[in-house]
């Protein structure tokens, strides 16, 4: 019998209307699927409910946050630490904006992990089997938050 996934809200630091992914649909090592249906009143949605196409790498990000933070609940019995979008590269989308009642599945795969803890992800957004959207994400995943102490002792 399968283990059930966790909710996406169980693993990333995001609550209410920030997080949009709605479920988690395959978990493996360096890879994970998830799920959301676009709707209207989250902290990224335009007038009319949708998602601008600029949402996309928020999406392919909290999917990878989804990730890190399985693996630190896996691993350390907690939640992820903070972690830190440093870049996209070959973002593409197909479309202007993503309409609500949509389907998404986002789909990221970690492709260079250093031991520093930055990571690229290649991601890809699609709706009804076709992919809408595409990118390549770094990010940095510090092994704890202690960086942020100094950042907040500064005296700038």
């Amino acid at each position: 019998m399968p283990i059930p996934l966790p909710l996406p809200a169980e693993l990333l630091h995001h609550a209410d209307a920030a997080l949009l992914l709605d479920q988690l649909l395959c978990l493996e090592d360096s890879r994970l699927e998830a799920r959301l249906v676009v709707r209207s009143g989250t902290a990224f949605s335009d007038a009319s409910g949708n998602l601008p196409c600029w949402v996309g790498p928020e999406i392919m990000a909290q999917a990878i946050a989804a990730l890190s933070g399985y693996r630190s609940l896996r691993d350390n019995g907690r939640s992820a630490a903070i972690g830190l979008l440093l870049g996209v590269r070959s973002y593409q989308a197909d479309r202007h904006e993503f309409t609500v009642g949509e389907t998404l599945d986002v789909e990221v795969v970690e492709s260079l992990l250093d031991d520093a803890g930055r990571a690229v992800f290649d991601c890809r957004i699609s709706c009804s089997g076709e992919t809408v959207a595409s990118g390549a994400l770094t990010v940095f995943q510090p092994p704890d938050d202690s960086f942020l102490a100094g950042e907040s002792e500064r005296d700038d």
